[in-house]
């Protein structure tokens, strides 16, 4: 599975409207609305990699939307699938001072 975010949503975008701009690009598990941003869920990872490619910057509802992966865990406690900025070796390497 993997999560696909989009922002610059406009607030007159409702689930059906998602639904059809990710139309064709695979088995959607989930719509979630917020305000002015959503999230989908696709149940393949290249489905949702053709999504990102194809769709970000398109316009829905009157509004250029922005499509990427999502970053980090699901708030909900689930792993979203997708992809961190930051590089493991980032994180393991920090310096950790010593005490005496």
């Amino acid at each position: 599975m993997s999560r696909v975010y989009i922002g610059r949503l406009s607030y007159r975008a409702r689930e059906k409207d998602v639904e059809r701009f990710f139309k064709g690009y695979g088995k959607i598990l989930e719509v979630d609305l917020k305000n002015g941003y959503g999230f989908v869920e696709f149940d393949d990872p290249r489905d949702a990699d053709d999504a990102v490619y194809d769709l970000n910057g398109k316009e829905l509802c009157g509004e250029r939307v922005i499509v990427e992966h999502t970053k980090g865990p699901r708030r909900d406690g689930g792993y979203s699938g997708g992809r961190s900025d930051r590089s493991r070796s980032e994180s393991s390497s920090r310096s950790r001072s010593r005490s005496r």
